[in-house]
């Protein structure tokens, strides 16, 4: 089923994701009513809404003093790490093909 809003081969090559035929026709009914939601929102007048945001240099976030306080040790720091190596975290690679 081909999308008439969404071209979903175009952002599955985008996002990087693999769907399957079956995947596409069950999603792209979906995206196509978040997109009709969204095309919805736009057309709500606001102009008679006063602004509610305030630029954040009104109102700066706190800030505490930079001051260096002992940490956990690299033992107690990695006591729960299902895997190290060494003195670090090993996670799993998030690019295909790199180690």
């Amino acid at each position: 089923m081909a999308s008439k809003i969404i071209d979903l081969d175009h952002v599955c090559l985008l996002a990087a994701l693999r769907l399957t035929e079956k995947e596409k026709e069950e999603l792209a009914p979906q995206l196509e009513k978040i997109v009709e939601w969204v095309r919805q929102i736009a057309q709500v007048d606001l102009s008679p809404i006063e602004e509610a945001a305030y630029p954040a240099v009104d109102f700066p976030a706190p800030m505490r003093a930079d001051v260096v306080q002992s940490s956990f040790g690299v033992e107690e720091a990695l006591s729960n790490a299902p895997e190290r190596d060494k003195e670090f975290f090993k996670v799993p690679p998030v690019i295909e093909g790199k180690e």
